[in-house]
């Protein structure tokens, strides 16, 4: 699709020079819906040098593709990389971070914002421990890290967008990404916290990075026995009176802590579960249906209790963020296109 561009004399050096890192960047994607969501920034843009360049020589755009393109993938769109496929442990590239972060350039620095400032879902750090811009360093490997504030001209200005983000939103999610030199792939440490902010004699700045939840080899918990340890959280929160359950709901913390197993799982609230299906009465609070069939272990009627804002999205693990939801509905939400965000 790009050769013609780039065997065509007419068209100007730095024009060649930015499809060639357009097309570089092409077979780094890993899913669709995330190369639709790349394409999605052609629209609009006819007054960009490489739109006017290739218009002046005859040759198609983006632009020109871009309802084609989406005729075609566009209902892929939801067949996303999203913030709970990072696995603790696996290696990635800096291509596949800065391709979630939205940013397709390798040079955007080491604080990746996830979402929209200056309340973004998560930040991305990727720590380079040697060779790098700054002396990133474990303070105690692999729970605790010295993380330097993004700079400009040696300034480290607790102002810079990346920096703020952090600094304002003590509860975003880090993920820390690190490698011990350049062009290594990063290996994802798991989900840190911001705790302070120091200051160095020489005028530097970095976060002490504190992991939200310490995770080891001695700690991991069998997937399949998490789930049916919580499912029996559920019944008993279900058969407890509803006035014991709400109070303890007045209580209860809002973001569930996190343990590790083959990926990061939340110990979610059993009884915002069963407050969630007690309120629904066995109707779908997505498409207003009763639900497709009762239980097998109780005869209730079968809803499945979605988040509206995931919790890897930052969402709280509350009943007024859960809805009761049909599996339909539910799939829709997690592979379709989403009706609560």
């Amino acid at each position: 699709m790009l050769t013609p561009a780039l065997n065509n004399a007419a068209v100007a050096g730095k024009v060649r020079a930015t499809i060639q890192n357009t097309r570089s960047w092409l077979p780094r994607f890993d899913r669709i819906g995330d190369l639709v969501a790349y394409m999605d920034r052609f629209q609009g843009t006819a007054d960009t040098e490489v739109y006017k360049g290739l218009k002046s020589v005859g040759l198609k755009t983006f632009e020109d593709i871009h309802d084609e393109f989406m005729a075609k993938f566009g209902k892929f769109a939801s067949e996303r990389t999203r913030l709970d496929d990072f696995v603790v442990g696996q290696r990635y590239t800096s291509s596949q971070l800065v391709i979630f972060a939205e940013l397709y350039d390798n040079r955007s620095g080491g604080i990746l914002l996830i979402g929209n400032p200056p309340k973004p879902q998560a930040v991305f750090v990727k720590a380079t421990f040697s060779g790098g811009k700054y002396p990133n360093k474990w303070i105690s490997e692999p729970d605790r890290l010295k993380y330097y504030l993004k700079s400009r001209n040696a300034v480290f200005s607790e102002t810079y967008i990346e920096n703020a983000a952090i600094i304002k939103n003590p509860d975003l999610p880090v993920f820390v990404f690190h490698r011990l030199e350049e062009r290594q792939p990063f290996t994802f440490a798991g989900q840190f916290r911001a705790e302070r902010v120091v200051s160095e004699a020489d005028g530097s700045k970095w976060f002490d990075l504190v992991q939200s939840s310490v995770i080891s080899p001695t700690n991991r918990v069998d997937e399949g026995e998490l789930r049916r340890t919580f499912a029996q959280k559920v019944a008993n929160a279900v058969q407890t009176s509803r006035e014991a359950r709400l109070n303890r709901l007045k209580s209860a913390p809002k973001r569930p802590p996190t343990v590790a197993t083959t990926a990061i799982a939340y110990l979610r609230n059993p009884d915002v579960v069963a407050e969630v299906l007690y309120r629904s009465q066995g109707v779908c609070e997505g498409c207003g249906m009763n639900a497709p069939f009762d239980r097998k272990s109780d005869g209730s009627p079968y809803l499945e209790v979605h988040h509206k804002m995931h919790l890897s999205e930052g969402g709280e693990d509350t009943v007024e963020n859960a809805i009761a939801i049909c599996p339909n509905c539910h799939r829709r939400e997690h592979f379709g296109t989403r009706t609560w965000q």
